[in-house]
């Protein structure tokens, strides 16, 4: 699974999400557009412990 794929996924899952959902999908969207334009492809197996932190 990419984060693209996910991605994808979210947003069509939030065609059909009741409103009072769509505030905790968009942040899980938006973080996975993050982590994919810092270049962590695969969160769940990456060790955030060795990334750097940029804030």
């Amino acid at each position: 699974m990419t984060n693209e794929k996910a991605i994808k996924a979210l947003r069509t899952i939030k065609t059909y999400c009741s409103a009072t959902q769509l505030e905790e999908l968009d942040y899980a969207i938006e973080v996975l557009e993050k982590l994919e334009k810092d270049g962590v492809k695969e969160p769940l197996a990456t060790d955030f412990k060795n990334v750097e932190n940029k804030k």
